[in-house]
């Protein structure tokens, strides 16, 4: 049994699951209209994952995570709970037809990007990837150096935050690292293992990172990781690695979930005074979830898509912010095209433009449908691109400018990543997309360029860095090195 990580999905399995779909949906009462529009959503929606290379490109990549995590996750579990999918939404038509336009606007992305698909990416022609057992050192080696570096800084050892916030920022060697650890090893022991006691170790300086920060998103990375890693190398599943992806799941559900939100009202501004928060959490997770429930409670009527509190799966749908704000829009008009020219001024790097408007238009978006209070400018809520699209300017938002947004975002991954069997930096631009995709708004979409322009340097890094920097840590492995030390995979 391998983990499915396709290039493209079946028309025929689509289309007989959105049938079944459809079917559930009319029997638990939906409106015809809405189950309709999910079905072409579903359709739709496979055509633009095929036409643009499936899970192996990040177009591909961004399409998938954006329909499943915006939308199929929610109804799905609706229908299962037995509940109409269009019920606790204040405009369900107005929000599922603006999603299948959105979606739509993805299609035509894909097209264009498939059109004008180049041969060999940039990194491809001109950043090969050599050898992966010295990358792989290499990159743990600079991961733990900066993680070193973030620690001292966090304490007051080491001065300079603006340079260190920007490296942070820029920093993916960690995740690198891991999925690079696990390629290997499977590579290296025909498939018998994909993880060894020093993986163990660098998967535990992850976990504890999402702990210390209290984040869903870094809590989940590592495991994320090993399955990017071992679905990209088709790692043949054992009873052992099953048992423990069901376990990571529950604890996901159980305990990572509750522990993140009700960690982040209560943390501090100093790594040590969120590393006390956090070890008071852990011993005392009875205490943690019944905050978290009581705490769900309270804002659940907001933005509550289920008749009760469904945990994690609350945060695998969009549907309820973006109905919210889609409403908000037909109510009082729409905000303006303010929020897309900072999009894309942000794409400018940094060190060219220092102090560039950073947006943060969740916090303006929270506050005008009610969701967090007036007082509160720190809070950001997540909302998808194709109801900001809308907020924005209505239907010509999501009609013509999202479908022009995602020509060129998705253009400027092929011309620039290309494959991720062709080097593993596309696999952490994938590994991003999981997050920006489907709750980045426009702000997210955008920020995968300069996500792109991050794996450019990780690639040059690759290219320049790595191999010199692996060298000097490779003191042996217990795996020995394959026989194939080049990366592609074709």
């Amino acid at each position: 049994m391998h983990i499915p990580y396709p290039e493209r999905i079946p028309y025929a399995w689509a289309t007989t699951f959105a049938s079944v779909l459809f079917a559930v949906q009319l029997f638990e009462r939906t409106q015809l209209l809405f189950a309709l529009c999910c079905f072409a959503f579903i359709l739709v929606a496979t055509a633009a994952f095929n036409i643009a290379g499936g899970l192996y490109r990040p177009a591909g990549a961004y399409i998938f995570f954006n329909a499943v995590l915006t939308l199929v996750v929610g109804v799905v579990v609706k229908a299962v709970l037995g509940e109409p999918a269009d019920t606790f939404l204040a405009s369900p038509q107005l929000t599922i037809e603006i999603y299948l336009f959105g979606m739509l606007a993805m299609l035509f992305g894909a097209y264009v990007e498939s059109r004008f698909r180049p041969r060999k990416s940039f990194i491809e022609a001109k950043l090969p990837m050599p050898n992966l057992r010295t990358i792989y050192f290499g990159a743990t080696a600079i991961a733990l150096f900066l993680k070193l570096i973030y620690m001292l800084a966090g304490i007051g050892l080491i001065t300079g935050s603006s340079f260190i916030t920007t490296v942070y920022n820029a920093d993916h060697f960690l995740p690198f690292a891991l999925i690079l650890g696990v390629i290997y090893t499977i590579r290296a022991t025909g498939g018998q293992r994909s993880v060894t006691p020093w993986l163990v170790f660098l998967f535990g300086i992850s976990t504890a990172e999402g702990l210390l920060i209290f984040s869903k998103q870094a809590l989940f990375s590592p495991a994320v990781c090993w399955i990017l890693g071992a679905a990209i190398s088709r790692y043949r599943l054992k009873p052992i690695n099953i048992i423990s992806l069901i376990i990571v799941v529950y604890v996901a559900y159980a305990y990572a979930t509750p522990y993140s939100q009700y960690g982040r009202v209560l943390q501090e501004g100093s790594e040590l005074g969120n590393a006390r928060i956090a070890g008071y959490l852990l011993t005392h997770m009875d205490e943690v979830i019944k905050g978290n429930a009581e705490q769900n409670e309270s804002i659940y009527g907001k933005l509550g898509y289920y008749r009760h509190s469904m945990g994690l799966f609350d945060r695998l749908q969009m549907l309820t912010p973006d109905d919210a704000l889609i409403t908000v829009t037909g109510m009082y008009g729409v905000y303006g095209l303010e929020p897309l020219k900072e999009d894309i001024e942000n794409v400018v790097p940094h060190i060219f433009w220092p102090d560039k408007p950073i947006p943060y238009f969740g916090n303006v978006y929270g506050h005008e449908i009610g969701a967090i209070t007036d007082e509160d400018v720190s809070t950001s809520i997540s909302f998808g691109a194709s109801a900001d699209a809308y907020h924005e300017d209505g239907l010509a938002g999501v009609l013509l400018i999202e479908p022009l947004c995602m020509a060129a975002v998705f253009l400027i991954f092929s011309c620039f990543l290309g494959d991720a069997r062709q080097h593993p930096a596309v696999i952490v631009a994938i590994l991003m997309c999981a997050h920006s995709a489907p709750e980045g708004s426009l702000t997210g979409l955008f920020g995968m360029v300069t996500t792109t322009e991050y794996m450019i340097l990780l690639a040059l890094a690759c290219k320049y860095v790595l191999p010199l920097v692996g060298s000097i840590f490779d003191f042996g492995s217990d795996v020995p090195s394959p026989a194939k030390p080049a990366f592609g995979m074709n």
